[in-house]
């Protein structure tokens, strides 16, 4: 796609469509009501049987529940330097809309998948199985006889590479499956033919989240920049949330979003039936702006379609994505789409994704090539997108980076930046259209 840059404060091309589509000048308030400040150094006990640590650096606040009705919560690190910037990460972990999808998702803070930072749900086999070491925020792993150490990412406050290094940070676990959006309570998914009927769940990320950025903000109150960002289902519900959290910190702190493999497709890659099925199961309409008429279209589609509300809302507001141009664990659940919705079975599409089967990988690639596309010329998007031929990371469909060792590496095809110095870029007003 090549190397485009735009400067800070471009509004794009005057002919550009997006910034034309479903004009509005008038927008519902979407701030939550402050509540308590945090104090450093106090945590909550973590919850669970399997007796999470605490993870040093980290205080823990205990809120909100998890859909298997277990307490949720999450955890704060504060910069030592008293930085005045702050990034919410929202963890992902794939989603509960079916029988077996909902097997393969965390119902409680205690389960995780294995792998840890470098594998952990990069592939569809590697969001398999589970540990119960907790979700808890990634740290840097020393090196130990052969192997290496290891950075995760934006979470290695050690790394000087890390344009996150000293900021103060949020990492929100996922135990809700409704990528952090949901508003739903006690709700049943009946079997799906191979596993039994999960019943009372609870699907209320999305009003976890508004209850946890209601302390947040007042403990981080003059911040000069937040960040929110998230991956997988935390990269969703970043894009999702976006309009909640900059109306709760007040326009004059910039909030920007990084989604890292949760884009916002357009209902021609993201097919109705489906969107309409998570619109209703997991109560997103609650979520979305009152106001959002284009958010809730009568096909059951215009979830990301929110897109375009944010950018008339919020002349100043930009997304940087990062992505594969194949994502094998997307492409899964976006399987379910396809023909009409005809099935949620997460083993028979699983079977069907092989070899780019299913949901093709021309398809999601050409669902990225649409985003980018439409919201380019507005001047408001940055783009790290990865092809798979560099000989340093030939994995077009692996899934979520931004935890991982790769953030500092130059993975693009070309590889002419890292995704390190691609973020930097972005925080400092410099948006990047990068790769394939």
């Amino acid at each position: 796609m090549g190397d485009d840059a735009s400067p800070e404060g471009d509004a794009g091309t005057a002919d550009c469509g997006a910034n034309n589509m479903y004009p509005q000048t008038k927008f519902v308030e979407l701030a939550v009501t402050p509540g308590t400040k945090l104090t450093p150094g106090q945590s909550d006990a973590i919850p669970g049987d399997a007796g999470v640590p605490q993870t040093p650096g980290w205080d823990f606040h205990q809120g909100g529940l998890c859909r298997d009705g277990s307490p949720a919560g999450f955890y704060v690190h504060y910069s030592p330097s008293n930085s005045d910037k702050l990034y919410i990460y929202l963890e992902g972990g794939g989603a509960c809309d079916s029988a077996t999808f909902c097997s393969h998702n965390p119902g409680n803070l205690a389960s995780v998948f294995s792998g840890g930072a470098a594998t952990q749900g990069q592939t569809i086999i590697g969001s398999l199985t589970f540990t119960t070491a907790g979700q808890v925020p990634y740290t840097p792993t020393p090196a130990s006889g052969a192997t290496p150490a290891y950075s995760p990412g934006i979470f290695d406050f050690t790394n000087t590479a890390n344009p996150f290094k000293d900021w103060n940070a949020v990492y929100v676990p996922y135990c809700t499956g409704d990528v952090h959006f949901g508003t739903k309570d006690d709700v049943d998914i009946p079997s799906d033919g191979v596993l039994a009927d999960e019943p009372h769940q609870h699907f209320v990320g999305g009003l976890n989240l508004k209850s946890y950025i209601a302390r947040i903000v007042p403990t981080f109150p003059n911040m000069s920049q937040v960040m929110l960002t998230g991956a997988s289902a935390g990269g969703f519900g970043a894009g999702l949330n976006y309009g909640m959290v900059q109306d709760s910190f007040g326009l004059k702190i910039p909030v920007v979003v990084i989604d890292d493999s949760g884009l916002p497709f357009s209902a021609t890659y993201l097919p109705a039936c489906l969107q309409k099925t998570w619109r209703d199961l997991w109560g997103f309409d609650a979520s979305l702006p009152s106001d959002c008429a284009e958010c809730n279209l009568p096909d059951g589609s215009g979830l990301t379609n929110v897109v375009y509300y944010w950018l008339h809302k919020y002349p100043k507001a930009k997304i940087g994505v990062v992505t594969t141009m194949q994502d094998e664990v997307i492409r899964l659940f976006f399987s379910q789409g396809e023909n009409s919705c005809a099935s949620n079975n997460a083993t028979a599409l699983t079977l069907s994704q092989a070899l780019c089967g299913g949901y093709t990988c021309d398809k999601y690639t050409a669902g990225i090539t649409d985003l980018v596309s439409t919201y380019s010329c507005t001047g408001r998007l940055a783009a790290y997108q990865i092809g798979g031929t560099n000989t340093a990371y030939m994995n077009p469909s692996f899934h979520q980076h931004i935890f991982r060792n790769e953030f500092y590496q130059a993975i693009t095809n070309d590889g002419g930046i890292t995704m390190a110095n691609w973020a930097s870029d972005f925080l400092a007003g410099k948006l990047e259209i990068v790769g394939p």
